[in-house]
């Protein structure tokens, strides 16, 4: 009964922003802004339909959330970890739904053309989004599609439960690596964000699989 108000909840809100960017839709003019970079300046453009695409995308991420736990062949377990399930996904796609604004606001100038007000929303997000489910995740239960899915770790409990716990830990580094970078962003410059924000997330996906390895074979205890 949780999941389906919840998902019904949330149904409503994709629907209502998909609405209202229909309203908006036949004011923007024929090119409007489709990428921001670290400094929050918009430095791509792409036709207007894009904006739909884009409003379209909390719809289908909610959809699919919803869809995970009926076909994972451990949907069982996600009884067990539900409370969490449904923050994320409600997380998610509000952050989504948020997001998908940064077109009108930019094209009715209200983003403030200095500051990075862009990748504080964005970055800021995505670090609280890492934060809250690094502390969650050590109480994922095994399943194919949420969490940290090493082979080892979906082949033993074990396994599968020290390799949540590191991952907790690995995506709060993440988070609060993402929210840190924010005030830095103009010194670093755009190549000094991109590599800083996908070294973190690359460096730290490594690190779990390598750890979820280590225990496998026996070298962490």
């Amino acid at each position: 009964m949780k999941n389906k108000k919840m998902f019904l909840g949330l149904l409503l809100l994709c629907l209502v922003n998909f609405a209202a960017h229909l309203f908006f839709y036949p004011q923007m003019p024929d090119i409007v802004p489709t990428h921001w970079g670290f400094s929050g300046q918009a430095d791509g453009w792409g036709p207007k339909y894009t904006i739909l695409i884009l409003c379209a995308l909390p719809l289908i991420i909610l959809i699919m959330m919803a869809v995970i736990p009926k076909i994972d062949p451990r949907a069982q377990n996600f009884e067990k970890f539900g409370t969490i399930y449904r923050g994320f996904t409600i997380g998610i796609t509000v952050f989504l739904c948020a997001i998908t604004w940064l077109t009108e606001l930019t094209v009715y100038n209200l983003l403030p053309n200095s500051g990075n007000l862009v990748s504080i929303l964005v970055f800021g997000g995505c670090g609280v989004l890492f934060i809250l489910l690094g502390n969650y995740m050590p109480r994922i239960k095994q399943n194919y599609t949420f969490g940290c899915k090493t082979p080892w770790a979906l082949n033993d409990e074990h396994n599968w439960n020290r390799t949540q716990r590191m991952g907790g830990i690995v995506f709060v580094v993440i988070g609060v690596v993402f929210m840190m970078a924010i005030p830095f962003s103009r010194v670093l410059g755009e190549t000094g964000m991109l590599i800083l924000l996908l070294g973190s997330s690359l460096g730290g996906t490594l690190w779990i699989y390598l750890y979820s390895y280590l225990v496998y074979i026996g070298k962490m205890k």
